[in-house]
């Protein structure tokens, strides 16, 4: 049997290493951090995705409606207009926002309790315990964040919209310069949620300490997100393939080039259930950019302030210990 070797958190790596540490860790703990996942997150995700797969679906359903009646705008209008629409919305809105901030609290409580117990047999009710005592910090973290974001969207249009009426070519210049620092304050923010849970610092606080760690770590940040969403969102497409299967089949249906035929029962049925599976799958893997941002906060923690070099060094007494030389990216 192979023995357990827990992942020692606070190291620096390159960019191959904090990824091969994203899937290592998720190898170690798939079955008790997805069981977590289910057990926590699950109802709102699950109810949630339903709601959205649903929508995805009855808009397509819609659109192929509206070709067959040749463009009705009556059709339209009701469409827009029904109540039940707008519920559905509002309802996948709300419980999908709910399953984003279970799910990123879960995630960070469950590295929290491995590193404590350095073991990967980590049951659900240690995890709810954990999730139900900080689940308030992640809602206000979340509400205030998006109100950092607003704030600053709407910044970026007063300044673009001032430069505008000076000059259109000011207008423009600035535009990139402002749309930038938003794009750079957001990968900055996406520290937020992990420093705000190992720090265990206030919010304000917590946001100007991410802007201190991801100084001249910038772009290494950016591209671990991007390459950890993009395998996240490349995973979760296979189940939409057979809706996409199943949708190219009912528009080809009618070989005379009519309107496009009503779906049957079966067809509709097919892509509810694959799309409810590819917003629940998406769910659970957007596990793997939190855990890769993650070993990026380490990484930096690490590199700037070298706080698991100098536990090793407490711990040893006067041993002589080194940094490993190691290519940072």
């Amino acid at each position: 049997m192979q023995t357990f070797e827990p992942i020692e958190f606070q190291q620096a790596r390159d960019f191959s290493k904090k990824l091969n540490a994203t899937f290592e860790f998720i190898k170690q703990n798939f079955r008790p951090l997805t069981r977590c996942l289910l057990f926590i997150a699950g109802p709102p995700m699950l109810i949630g995705s339903i709601l959205a797969g649903n929508l995805y679906t009855g808009y397509f359903d819609f659109v192929m409606g509206f070709s067959r009646n040749r463009g009705n705008p009556e059709m339209m209008v009701d469409y827009l207009t029904s109540p039940i629409l707008w519920i559905q919305i509002a309802g996948a809105i709300l419980l999908m926002l709910v399953s984003f901030v279970v799910i990123v609290s879960v995630v960070n409580n469950y590295m929290l309790e491995y590193n404590a117990t350095k073991s990967n047999e980590i049951e659900v009710d240690a995890i709810w315990e954990r999730v139900r005592n900080t689940l308030p910090m992640y809602f206000g973290t979340t509400f205030l964040y998006w109100l950092l974001l607003i704030a600053g969207y709407v910044l970026i249009i007063l300044i673009i919209t001032g430069a505008g009426f000076l000059s259109i070519l000011l207008g423009v210049l600035v535009g990139f310069v402002t749309v930038g620092g938003f794009v750079y304050m957001m990968v900055a923010l996406s520290l937020l949620f992990i420093v705000r849970a190992w720090e265990k610092m206030g919010f304000f606080e917590a946001v100007s300490r991410c802007f201190v760690l991801i100084k001249d770590k910038w772009w290494s940040t950016f591209g671990l997100l991007l390459v950890a969403s993009i395998i996240q969102s490349t995973i979760a497409s296979a189940f939409l393939i057979p809706w996409y299967v199943n949708f190219v089949i009912t528009m080809l249906h009618n070989i005379e080039g009519g309107p496009v035929a009503e779906p049957s029962f079966i067809s509709e049925l097919i892509n509810n259930i694959f799309m409810t599976l590819y917003f629940i799958t998406s769910f659970l893997l957007y596990s793997i950019p939190l855990l890769a941002l993650a070993f990026q906060y380490f990484n930096l923690v690490e590199l700037k302030e070298a706080k698991g070099l100098l536990t090793k060094i407490d711990a040893i007494g006067q041993t002589p210990a080194s940094k490993p030389k190691d290519d940072q990216y």
